[in-house]
């Protein structure tokens, strides 16, 4: 599912930017996490940023900060995340835009928002069009690579760019700037899925603390069993390893105790470690070790009957993060929902469902465009981009 060598080169092309020098928050007293017993509530401690500056002839400033969230869990967590601000803005001390860009499958440590060496992607593309741009490592990247990573967990993810965002506003607020209440919320592919998990938390848990004006969803999982039986229907999948992923992400963090070796075929089953769980490689190498994107290849028999209570007890624990039902969107929610009807990674049905979700909701606002998008999900992640530009230009 990785777009970067796809959206380097274009955007690079487009605009022209050099790399702009990422530095990291200082916290004056540390790195402490403080206790208040009486509340249970996490105290956040003085934050102190050094001086950022931009290489010479780019157009913004990239700020590498963390913040206190929660995990998948609902446990206190220090979280990091990237914040990028267009110069003009650093010298006006205004930010006019506001934009949380929640990034797509990633499978290697350095493809993260924070890696000092990810190149221009996502949360870039929006900083020429005047937007301060927050995006999150998610669970299990930057300051929690020690962990797996949340994979689908929608809720997870959403709660990492929430607090981001907002953790990023108050940062700019307590150093002199002024902001607007102009947020946008976008993502494509886990992405996608973690922008309508995001409208979900704002409007129940973080309601009155943040507002998304326009979100922007593309190709994503919104429903994973849905997504697992299309897997059956195609017997392969453009990124053989998103299906893996997902099994591991839940046996690890939801401590099934799957042996590997019952689940998947070798030689996957003897590299789940060193392959996926390491974060040692991107998706198109992955593909690579895997060697086929036919599922019988690499998957175990009883994985691939959907009947089987092996899967089943699997796909019980994905339902917990399916977003077409459950819960009650706000009838004005601005949602604008996008994917490819050649998509080969994510199936296109999750988005006529979630679509159709809203709409039976009265949401007035959802729109579905099924035909900006023609690719196959990688390169659709390109047009997705262009497309979400396009309509911000607008705005």
């Amino acid at each position: 599912m990785s777009m970067k060598r796809i959206l380097n080169p274009l955007f690079l092309v487009l605009f022209s930017f050099t790399s702009a020098m990422a530095q990291t928050y200082v916290w004056k007293n540390g790195h402490p996490l403080v206790e208040d017993p009486d509340s249970i509530t996490f105290v956040k401690p003085d934050m102190g940023l050094q001086v950022l500056q931009s290489e010479p002839g780019s157009s913004m400033t990239k700020m590498k900060f963390l913040y206190l969230s929660k995990d998948y869990e609902g446990k206190p967590i220090w979280m990091s995340a990237q914040m990028l601000i267009p110069n003009n803005h650093v010298e006006s001390k205004h930010i006019s835009k506001m934009a949380m860009c929640n990034h797509y499958t990633i499978t290697r440590s350095d493809e993260c928002p924070t890696s000092p060496t990810r190149e221009f992607d996502l949360p870039d593309i929006l900083v020429p069009l005047g937007f301060t741009v927050v995006a999150a490592d998610y669970e299990g990247f930057g300051e929690t690579g020690d962990r797996v990573q949340a994979y689908c967990f929608g809720e997870a993810n959403a709660r990492a760019s929430i607090d981001a965002l907002l953790a990023a506003r108050e940062w700019l607020q307590s150093n002199s700037y002024t902001l607007s209440d102009s947020i946008i919320n976008y993502g494509y592919s886990q992405g996608g899925q973690t922008t309508v998990a995001a409208i979900k938390l704002s409007q129940s848990e973080y309601r009155g603390k943040v507002h998304f004006m326009k979100s922007f969803a593309g190709a994503g999982p919104y429903d994973l069993r849905l997504t697992y039986k299309k897997f059956l229907e195609w017997g392969k999948i453009g990124q053989p390893v998103v299906l893996p992923l997902t099994i591991i992400t839940v046996n690890e963090l939801m401590h099934m105790g799957l042996d590997y070796n019952t689940v998947f075929l070798n030689p996957l089953a003897s590299n789940v470690k060193s392959w996926i769980i390491s974060k040692k490689f991107n998706t198109d190498e992955l593909k690579v070790l895997i060697g086929n994107d036919s599922v019988k290849y690499y998957m175990q028999p009883a994985y691939l009957d959907s009947t089987n209570a092996s899967i089943e007890v699997v796909l019980r624990e994905v339902d917990k993060h399916r977003l077409t039902t459950g819960w009650v969107p706000d009838a004005d929610t601005d949602i604008k929902i996008f994917h490819s009807l050649h998509d080969d990674i994510v199936a296109p049905e999750n988005s006529v469902d979630m679509y159709n979700f809203f709409v039976k909701n009265g949401v007035t606002t959802a729109t579905l465009d099924t035909t900006s998008l023609t690719g196959l999900h990688t390169p659709s992640g390109t047009t997705f981009a262009m497309t979400l530009m396009m309509q911000l230009l607008r705005w």
